[in-house]
């Protein structure tokens, strides 16, 4: 027996790459050691903080371009985005196996909705845009050069409502870049609505039954999360009299309101921290251990942020009056995106383009806005069960959804058959050697087993005609099929190999009875089995990468076993291919055509009755192959 073909097999299988998942993160730097040691002997030095914010980012943006769907949690159930079955079941119907998902609180953007009824849902900005900065800075020092008398009380009226439209061009801050801006623009409302001397709303407000000056007030609450801005103002008047409102904030002179991030009763921070950034009016904020963050009256700014990628929920509060203690807006996004977007759903199951009301719409389109390069899907686990979820793909071009192929009841499996042929080598196929005799029958001589006799090279030529049928779910393979191969090499008389009984293989010959009716035999000869071609009967299970992994298309890896008759071994493999859809007309539904190409290698293990093990040659020899095929996907 030989064990020098345990090594190269070792090394073959030993280093196949872990396959790392869309959703998996960078690789884990070298140890600090390691890296001293690469670095000491002129190897790669540990990546720098510029170069880890550089891969970050380039993660970011694959990110971005992968599908993106937003499940909506069944009324009293748990099935949501974290189900693994879920996940699965969308990923396949979608033919998206990268596809990223998120809760329905995502979709939530009644921050970033304009207050202009007139712009449609489809036409939402999402984001105020850099372009609409200068007029507001124009604007600003206009009316800072003004003096109190420049204008009439009346006159002042008018420019404090055009300021005050005007500030609706920042509409909503999700960056610091938009707080100085607006900052300057809420301190000249606040001097127009002080020199028209009409002390009524909206420009003057009761907070905490204190009447204020209600920009000057939003200006102060501003600073008080960013003091750096009170430096931008010129008038030393208004200066004074934001820096009263300012320590009147900080005094708690004027009340507050809790805003409330706790989700079904619970609140996990660490898990919470690791997934959203918090941001209030652009600056970053930290929860206290009951899951709120107490903001003052007016309008606050809410967004969160994702870490990984895209953009969470947005909120725009706006509060002059303590009716509540505490703004539960993570429930209250649920609430709007989880359980009235189903009921609309759902009110007409079965048609393509659900009627949805103008709010989910526009929620819809700032999403789909904010995420330009990846598809939207929303999925639902029809009364949270996860292999019944019905899908809808937003359209940008139409601003709606529409209903996806293959959801609800459709079958989330995909199949493939494929033929193929090529070239394998298995040097575990012995055959007798010709100079043994022309014309022998199928019993061999008693010296059968001498080495000598059989013809045990290291490669053997075989051409393989393979029928496969894989079966495809998400990026899962799982294969079988049957295997035939045609013996071509020069001395080729075709397979042999002993009988397989289950008694003894030896066939006894020239028997008879002696005169005292004793039965006498000539000594046993071994029995053989002679074919053209050998059988390879096999299991395997992959992975498929790509963005078509979910119907069958793309590159994969797999593992094998198979079973051969000729030689009576196992024949474990590695395989490694591609499956591309050829630039042909694809069937109905699921027909797709499919050209295939497969690279094996792997080893023969000789079981036991095997002429690879007895006649001289190893238990364990290498095979090889490259075959390639055609076939169809259904």
């Amino acid at each position: 027996m030989s064990w020098r073909w345990f090594v190269p097999l070792l090394v073959l299988f030993g280093s196949v790459p872990r396959l790392a998942s869309a959703t998996d993160g960078p690789s884990p730097m070298p140890a600090s050691a390691a890296a001293k040691g690469e670095a000491d002997e002129g190897g790669p030095k540990e990546a720098s903080d510029e170069e880890r914010e550089k891969a970050a980012a380039e993660e970011r943006k694959k990110k971005d371009r992968m599908a993106r769907v937003i499940v909506l949690r069944w009324k009293d159930t748990r099935t949501d985005y974290l189900d693994d079955t879920v996940r699965r079941n969308v990923r396949s119907r979608i033919d998206r196996p990268d596809a990223l998902f998120f809760p329905e609180m995502d979709l939530y953007q009644n921050g970033r909705k304009l207050k202009d009824k007139t712009v449609v849902p489809a036409m939402q900005p999402a984001r105020v845009p850099d372009a609409n900065l200068p007029p507001v800075s124009a604007a600003t020092q206009e009316v800072a050069a003004l003096s109190y008398n420049a204008l009439k009380p009346h006159e002042w009226g008018l420019k404090a409502q055009e300021l005050a439209q005007l500030a609706e061009s920042i509409w909503f801050v999700d960056r610091k870049e938009l707080r100085e801006p607006l900052f300057g623009l809420y301190t000249m409302i606040g001097k127009a609505a002080e020199n028209a001397n009409n002390p009524s709303p909206p420009f003057f407000e009761y907070i905490g039954g204190q009447s204020v000056n209600y920009y000057w007030y939003l200006a102060a609450c501003l600073a008080q999360q960013d003091p750096a801005v009170m430096g931008k103002v010129a008038d030393s008047d208004i200066a004074a009299t934001l820096k009263y409102y300012l320590d009147q904030l900080q005094q708690g002179a004027y009340p507050t309101i809790k805003v409330d991030f706790e989700l079904d009763d619970s609140w996990d921070a660490e898990a919470f921290d690791k997934t959203w950034e918090i941001l209030f009016n652009g600056m970053p904020v930290v929860p206290d251990e009951n899951a709120q963050v107490p903001v003052f009256l007016g309008r606050t700014d809410i967004y969160l942020k994702r870490k990984d990628t895209g953009h969470g929920l947005s909120e725009r509060l706006e509060v002059t009056k303590l009716d509540d203690k505490f703004y539960p807006v993570m429930q209250n996004a649920r609430k709007r995106m989880g359980i009235d977007f189903i009921d609309q759903l759902f009110l007409h199951p079965n048609e393509c383009s659900p009627e949805l009301d103008g709010d989910i719409l526009t929620y819809l389109s700032i999403y789909a806005r904010l995420h330009a390069s990846s598809d939207v899907y929303v999925s639902v686990p029809q009364f949270g069960n996860a292999n019944k979820v019905l899908i809808w793909r937003y359209d940008r071009k139409n601003g709606g959804l529409n209903l996806v192929g293959g959801s609800g009841e459709g079958f989330p499996v995909r199949f493939a058959a494929v033929f193929s042929t090529g070239a394998f080598f298995n040097g575990a196929s012995p055959s007798f050697d010709p100079a043994w005799g022309e014309g022998n029958s199928s019993l061999a001589p008693d010296d059968l087993t001498d080495p000598d006799q059989l013809d045990v090279d290291l490669l053997r030529g075989l051409v393989p005609f393979s029928f496969e049928l894989r079966v495809h779910y998400s990026r899962l393979m799982v294969n079988g099929g049957f295997e035939a191969g045609y013996n071509v090499s020069s001395d080729a008389d075709g397979f042999w190999e002993y009988y397989q009984t289950d008694g003894d293989t030896r066939v006894v010959s020239g028997c008879s009875y002696t005169s005292e009716g004793a039965l006498e035999c000539d000594a046993p000869e071994e029995a053989l089995h002679q074919e053209t071609f050998n059988r390879n009967l096999w299991l395997g299970l992959g992975v498929l990468l790509g963005s078509d992994a979910g119907i069958g298309f793309g590159p994969r890896i797999a593992l094998r076993m198979g079973f051969t008759n000729l030689p009576h071994a196992f024949q474990p493999e590695l395989n490694v291919g591609w499956a591309l859809q050829p630039p042909m007309p694809a069937g109905k539904n699921r027909m797709r055509p499919l050209v295939d190409v497969n690279l094996r290698g792997g080893a023969s293990v000789a079981r036991e009755r095997s002429l690879q093990m007895e006649a001289g040659g190893s238990t364990v020899i290498p095979v090889l192959g490259l075959t390639a095929g055609v076939g169809s996907t259904f």
